[in-house]
């Protein structure tokens, strides 16, 4: 499933996990999703299974990898 960023939903997109910027947004997905032929972001959890529990997984991890980065941020 291709995950995007921007201050709005897309039609046929919902909301998954905010943070305060677009550069935030595109390092946060950077950090935890591969990427396509296209160059679109991937989310694994999604890929096979679109299912409330498996985005709620995908929100979990984009929160875990979004902890993870403000941590290394905080020690430089």
């Amino acid at each position: 499933m291709v995950v995007r960023y921007g201050r709005t939903a897309e039609p046929g997109f919902l909301p998954i996990y905010s943070v305060d910027t677009a550069a935030e947004a595109n390092d946060l997905l950077t950090a935890a999703c591969e990427r396509n032929l296209d160059g679109e972001f991937v989310a694994r959890e999604l890929a096979q299974e679109q299912t409330l529990e498996n985005l709620y997984k995908f929100g979990d991890r984009l929160r875990d990898v979004h902890e993870r980065i403000k941590a290394r941020r905080e020690e430089t």
